[in-house]
């Protein structure tokens, strides 16, 4: 066969070269989208908006206001960080990051959310989803809000952007808006009204319903029934089965629009069953059960600040709401960060018992088990990392004891040494000091056996003096009729 006038004459045939072009475009082809993506850089900041980046989302500030994207990035950056961190526990993460639009007046943020598909029930200074970005913020009335409030609007937000992009934009509207609520940290004043907005419409007849709550066309009912029966809702699913499950509820959504076989197959019961025991649940809810919100155990802060404070019972209690909730999500690290500030806290109940034990053996003046109890307080303390040691009460406690403890060698000593009249002084003087000891100890046992030893000691002194005494007297009648007897009888030798 003539070779190809292209080629040299050793080269192969082209068909055999055909296997090794295809291999060659196959790898080039598969190869060259993860090329394109690692090479392609992050959008640019929009005409008009500066711009920056967190872990998790990209802020666009509009310019003309005081604040430009850097500055608040540095301000809300961790706190949208951590708040996507917890959703994405029971929730699948976001593909990409968010982007958070910032707007500088109150006019650009209206007309920036004027298009938007999903309305809040009531006007909100952060809104999730509003046709542009992920997430519009108006920066005026954030500022204008308290911190906590301006954290809760930005959780509120994210937590609607988070269970959107799960469910494929299928999530229904009460459990949608009931998560976003149940997301906020807890402000005991806010969720106390929606316990008594709850019972009102029970009590009234007027309760919705979960068909209500979920359906396509929002219930004709004041936005704040609304907010307060969803977070109802939705703090029964997680309370009852944990937040797990209603991840799994809203993912399902993407695969499955039907909300009520999504939530058959997520929780295993019919919708009429749940709703009933919802609705068996709500009078214990209404009554007190509202203060309760598994999703703030996230937060070990507050645990943290009440172990530094010396609340350990407390602090345990919030610690057993962590660990639920961590192991719900089979979160080993949350697990076992939340079992060793557990260990703190028994640790310092521990530590606690040995105080309240010291207290009552000064209280029945057993002051060596006092002193022991003390001794072990402190080391228990001392194993603590979280919490400093009381230590002007053990102070106080080991004076106490260490008083009470010298008292009884004093009175000790004086009862030896008082059997020998040469020691009666010093006797007298041990005995007189336990006395005083324990009278500030407020120990009326030690003080009347101290008065009982000062007694007998004076006692035997008095004796001793009337016989010294009385033998000197016999002396004298005797020194008297001696000195007589000689004066009479006198002796004449030279008779």
């Amino acid at each position: 066969m003539r070779s190809h006038p292209c080629l040299p004459s050793s080269a192969p045939p082209p068909f055999r070269l055909a296997p090794l072009l295809i291999a060659v475009i196959t790898l080039l082809g598969t190869a060259m989208p993860a090329i394109a993506w690692q090479a392609a850089p992050t959008p640019a900041a929009p005409a008009g908006f500066s711009k920056a980046e967190t872990e998790h989302a990209r802020i666009y500030v509009e310019t003309g206001g005081e604040s430009d994207a850097e500055g608040f990035a540095r301000s809300w950056g961790i706190l949208v960080d951590d708040a996507l961190d917890q959703l994405a526990t029971f929730l699948p993460p976001l593909h990409d990051k968010i982007e958070v639009y910032v707007y500088v007046s109150d006019a650009s943020y209206a007309k920036a959310i004027a298009g938007t598909l999903r309305p809040e029930p009531d006007a909100v200074d952060v809104l999730a989803n509003p046709g542009v970005g992920d997430v519009a913020v108006d920066l005026p009335a954030l500022s204008r809000s308290t911190p906590l409030e301006a954290e809760n609007a930005l959780r509120h937000a994210l937590a609607h952007v988070a269970a959107r992009a799960a469910s494929h934009d299928r999530v229904p509207p009460g459990i949608d808006e009931g998560l976003a609520a149940y997301f906020e940290r807890p402000v005991e004043a806010r969720m106390a009204r929606h316990a008594a907005l709850v019972q009102n419409a029970r009590a009234g007849g007027r309760l919705l319903t979960w068909t209500d709550l979920n359906g396509e066309i929002r219930p004709d009912v004041e936005p704040t029934v609304f907010l307060a029966t969803t977070y109802s809702m939705v703090a029964f699913l997680i309370d009852r089965h944990g937040p797990r499950a209603l991840g799994q509820f809203i993912v399902s959504l993407g695969n499955d629009p039907d909300w009520e076989r999504a939530l058959h197959d997520a929780y295993g019961q019919e919708l009429s069953e749940l709703e009933a025991e919802w609705n068996e649940n709500l009078p214990v809810w209404m009554t007190g059960g509202w203060r309760a919100n598994l999703l703030a155990a996230f937060d070990l802060q507050p645990a943290r600040d009440l172990l530094a404070q010396g609340h350990y019972a407390t602090a345990r209690r919030e610690l057993e709401n962590s660990l639920r909730l961590f192991t719900d999500l089979n979160d080993d690290a949350g697990i076992a960060t939340v079992q060793a500030l557990m260990q703190e806290t028994d640790i310092g109940l521990q530590a606690e018992t040995s105080m309240s034990q010291a207290q009552a053996a000064l209280e029945q003046h057993d002051y060596d088990r006092a002193q022991a109890l003390i001794a072990q307080a402190r080391g228990q303390y001392g194993r603590l990392t979280t919490t400093r040691e009381p230590r002007e009460l053990l102070e106080t406690y080991d004076a106490l004891a260490r008083s009470g403890v010298q008292a009884e060698a004093d009175l000790t000593r004086a009862r030896q040494q008082s059997a020998r009249w040469v020691d009666f002084p010093v006797a007298r003087a041990a005995a007189l000091s336990a006395g005083t000891a324990y009278a500030q100890l407020g120990d009326a046992d030690g003080a009347g056996r101290a008065v009982a030893l000062l007694d007998e000691i004076d006692g035997r002194q008095r004796r001793l003096v009337l016989l010294c005494t009385g033998l000197a007297l016999l002396c004298a009648v005797w020194l008297a009729l001696w000195q007589r007897a000689r004066a009479d009888a006198s002796l004449d030798w030279q008779r």
